[in-house]
């Protein structure tokens, strides 16, 4: 056993503290050396993460959460999403049960950045900035900016999340760390491989440092779905009903790729000048089989015909449980092979005392791929007679255990009957539609450069460090899409036999635990996806160039910053305020296959970003930090699209709105921090008021690129997003951590009590946004989405003689998805189809064991999801489930390895 030196705030865990730029809280975390230390024999790694983190934040002149690494290298959690999760006021919203995107404090995901060593990079997917495709072996510390400061990007308004990777000199000399873990996923029964290395040296006399880093994730599950999707409501004769269109189950197959490989060189030219480049690469994909058959009961009738999509059915029957008869089957086939690439490779030096002003300078390029390749989508369908259709009995009234049981279908067409049960799907008769092919995705480059100045000066007789610097980056994003389809008359033509499901089936068992009310068979990947190659080169499978020019657009960004701020330091404490400014041009080009042309069109805004942000030391072991910001939102890439359709007879256009501005938004934050000998609490209040929300709605469409001839369309309706109603935010943060040692130590008590501990944080925000009046429909409120009333996080520690023990619990309450549409009817406005959609309360425990085998040996095992929660969805109230689906639990145990 080793000794370490840790903080004498062992159990402290991340806590934010008021905001600055990514090179100040640095320099904070390489001035924090002065903290008391205490020494301790073997190692205690969250203690070790706790103290990193409190370096930075407690000297941060920034509103911080960080997460550090341990003495070993190590964060706590497989990736970058999972790890943050534990910070007080981070929301996570998963997929297939794994963490992907961030809320902080409640705000929407599109609100939150990412950056790598303070250079924000572009998101394959956009304004949305995903973390899930991040391997926490990736980082040495994982710094949340909550406050923007004007050295940062305007767009971070909820906060910014910054990975700061590994560096050769964060180490003595050479260093190899690194883990490989086998486990098992309980929903499925698959396999799951968790493994990374980090090889680390110094050379030429200490003057270059050089980082090696790679790991690979793997994961074969399976997923329990049904959905109900949408809602028909829009009935003047039951507006207060709510009838299911459809219903599907989802027999899902999966398996999750997530690997990465980086390199950092640096290089020490002299004591004031460094130079570095380094390159990060990481791929997550999924390779997804969804085989569903659904149940269109729209399609079908009650007893005496009458249709189930009507004024005279809706009246009468029950939307929970009831009986549809002749209702037509749908089953699909859908391998997706989603792929997300994202590649950032930055040049860059530091420069100390030229000419009195500390430099820093970069140069960056990354690209990435949003790819949604399907290498089969086939489609099937029943025939129209009734009679070769199921009966389905729906039974909604339990909203995590939805069923549809099918049944026979006999009688005349105004005297149906039921017949026998019928439990597989696929002993009804079905036509091939169609059988296709979709490649291709979203592709994102970017390139950068920065540069930054600081100087220590004296300004009204105070010290004072002022900085300034300059930022231009031209970003272009892309979709294209190529698309093969082969329907029954082009395999006939080729002398090619129609497969059938039975053709394509296998006889695996099903591989969930959900009861259901119809079965149907897996489809054999292989014989499918080689089935669509034949049609492919036999030619059966025609490509359909409409889609692929339909479906194309590109949109070129080109922002120009430069910003100016100081930071003047007082005997209490200091004041960083400044102002930055953007101009953002942006171009679109999208083509019409109406016109038979590309229609291109361009916008351009200018803002401005002031701030101010003080930081008192009220105490020694007391801070109160103060913020106030401007920042905005931007519209995603997507939708500043011109890909235009329209439609003479309605006068409508439906499409992107290249002329969308910006969300605006004005913070504050007040919070305070206490720093105890064996705790650490903290308390804050923040509030943004928000102008020119974005909403889907109708207006005039205002624009002449789609005039042709003689014929004028700027007069048209534009459904699509835009700008209109304002909102606000307001929230309390708390966080507290609590060793035993101090108290165990005090008491006299034994010694093995002292490695209890506790971490826990409750976030609870009210938001409302207005949405504005809209055909006929008065403005209403509602939440803002991704925000949750609360947000919930307990962790209980036992950390002593090498033995680590974590148990989390994560909680957030509601929170809604989409804004949805409404229509009046009757008088009464109701919701178009699902309305708005929430995602339900979210829960999940997980657990965390290591024990030090010796110095250079760690084992662990990691449990996820111990109570096997699912993911629920709904339309306007939890009485109206759209979606409910779960994944099982994980487990994952192995050695961590450290020389």
């Amino acid at each position: 056993m080793k000794s370490v030196k840790f903080l004498a705030l062992t159990a402290a865990a991340v806590a934010p503290l008021a905001a600055v730029s990514m090179p100040a809280v640095v320099q904070a975390a390489e001035a924090a050396d002065e903290v008391t230390e205490v020494v301790i024999t073997g190692r205690r790694p969250l203690a070790e993460s706790d103290a990193a983190a409190l370096k930075v934040q407690r000297n941060s002149d920034s509103l911080v959460s960080v997460l550090s690494a341990d003495d070993a290298g190590n964060l706590p959690d497989q990736n970058i999403a999972f790890a943050i999760g534990r910070l007080p006021g981070v929301g996570l919203e998963r997929d297939q049960g794994q963490a992907r995107y961030v809320n902080l404090r409640g705000m929407p995901r599109r609100w939150a950045t990412i950056s790598f060593d303070g250079l924000s990079v572009v998101s394959a997917e956009g304004r949305d900035s995903r973390f899930d495709n991040i391997p926490s072996a990736i980082a040495s510390q994982v710094v949340v900016q909550k406050a923007i400061v004007p050295s940062m990007p305007g767009d971070t308004v909820a906060g910014n999340i910054d990975i700061r990777t590994r560096r050769a000199f964060d180490y003595k000399g050479q260093k190899i760390t690194g883990k490989l873990g086998l486990g098992r996923v309980e929903l499925g029964g698959g396999e799951e491989i968790d493994a990374n290395l980090v090889y680390s040296n110094i050379f030429m006399d200490g003057k270059l440092g050089v980082v090696v880093q790679g790991s690979y994730y793997r994961r074969n599950m399976a997923t329990e779905n049904w959905e109900v999707d949408p809602y028909l409501t829009e009935r003047a004769a039951a507006p207060g009903k709510r009838f299911a269109r459809e219903f599907e189950y989802k027999n899902y197959r999966l398996t999750r790729y997530n690997s990465s490989f980086s390199t950092r060189a640096d290089y020490k030219i002299d004591e004031n000048n460094e130079l570095f480049v380094s390159s990060i690469w990481t791929i997550f994909k999924d390779d997804e089989l969804r085989d569903n058959w659904i149940v269109r009961l729209d399609q079908g009738t009650n007893a005496a015909g009458v249709g189930y999509n009507s004024d005279a059915n809706f009246a009468a029957a029950d939307p929970k449980f009831g009986t549809v008869y002749g209702a037509r089957l749908n089953a699909r086939i859908d391998y997706r092979d989603s792929e997300e690439i994202l590649a950032t490779n930055t040049v860059g030096g530091e420069h100390r005392n030229w000419y009195g002003f500390d430099v820093s300078w970069r140069l960056n390029y990354t690209a990435g791929l949003n790819g949604g390749d399907t290498p089969v989508t086939a489609a099937y369908q029943s025939p129209s007679s009734f009679l070769d259709r199921p009966t389905a009995v729906y039974d909604f009234r339990n909203g995590d255990q939805n069923i549809v049981r099918l049944y026979r279908t006999g009688g005349t067409t105004s005297a149906r009957t039921q017949g026998d049960r019928v439990l597989s799907a696929e002993s009804f008769p079905m036509t091939l539609q169609t059988f296709g092919r979709n490649a291709g995705g979203e592709l994102t480059q970017a390139y950068t450069g920065k540069v930054d100045f600081d100087r220590q000066t004296e300004l009204f007789g105070l010290p004072t460090k002022v900085e300034f610097g300059a930022l231009y980056t031209t970003r272009n994003k892309k979709n294209e899409l190529e698309t093969y389809t082969a329907t029954p008359a082009t395999l006939t033509g080729k002398g090619l036999a129609t497969p059938t499901w039975a053709d394509l089936a296998i006889d695996d068992p099903y591989r969930g635990k959900q009861v259901l009310g119809y079965t149907f068979r897996y489809t054999n990947q292989g014989l499918t996806t080689d089935l669509m190659d034949q049609y492919i080169n036999s030619g059966a499978a025609v490509r359909d160039m409409s889609a692929s020019t339909s479906n194309y657009w590109k949109i070129n960004e080109k922002q120009a910053a430069a910003y100016l701020m100081a930071t003047t330091t007082f005997d209490w404490g200091n004041l960083v305020y400044g102002t930055r400014v953007e101009n953002i041009k942006n171009e679109g080009r999208a083509y019409s296959t109406q016109l038979g042309k590309y229609v291109e069109t361009s916008a351009d805004d200018t803002l401005f970003y002031p701030s101010a942000h003080l930081n008192w030391n009220v105490t020694d072991k007391l801070k109160a930090r103060f913020s106030v910001n401007r920042t905005a939102s931007r519209p995603d890439y997507d939708d500043l699209r011109p890909n235009f359709t329209y439609s003479d007879s309605n006068q409508t256009v439906s499409g992107g709105n290249p002329d969308a501005k910006a969300e605006k938004q004005t913070g504050f934050d007040a919070y305070l921090e206490y720093y105890g000998v064996s705790g650490f609490l903290s308390a804050g209040v923040f509030y943004k008021d928000i102008q020119d929300v974005l909403f889907t709605q109708s207006g005039v469409f205002g624009s002449s690129v789609l005039n042709s001839g003689t014929t004028d369309r700027s007069g048209y309706t534009l459904t699509t997003l835009r700008n209109g109603g304002d909102g606000k935010l307001s929230g309390i943060e708390l966080f507290a951590s609590q060793s035993a040692e101090t108290l165990v130590e005090g008491l006299g008590w034994p010694e093995w009590l002292g490695g209890f501990g506790v971490k826990a944080s409750a976030t609870f925000a009210d938001s409302e946004v207005t949405v504005p009046a809209a055909n006929g429909v008065p403005a209403r409120t509602v939440s803002l989405p991704g925000t949750s009333d609360g947000v919930y996080n307990l962790q209980m520690i036992y950390e002593k003689y090498g033995l680590t023990v974590r148990l989390a619990y994560q909680y957030r309450t509601a929170w809604i998805q989409d804004i949805g549409t409404y229509a009046m009817v009757g008088g009464v406005a109701v919701p178009s189809d699902n309305g708005d959609v929430y995602w339900d309360d979210d829960e999940e425990v997980d657990l965390s064991v290591r024990y030090q085998v010796n110095s250079n040996l760690e084992w662990f095992l990691d449990g996820s999801n111990l109570r096997n929660q699912g993911a629920r969805r709904y339309g306007g109230a939890s009485t109206n489930p759209i979606e409910f689906e779960k994944f099982g639990q994980r487990y994952v145990t192995g050695l961590r390895f450290n020389f």
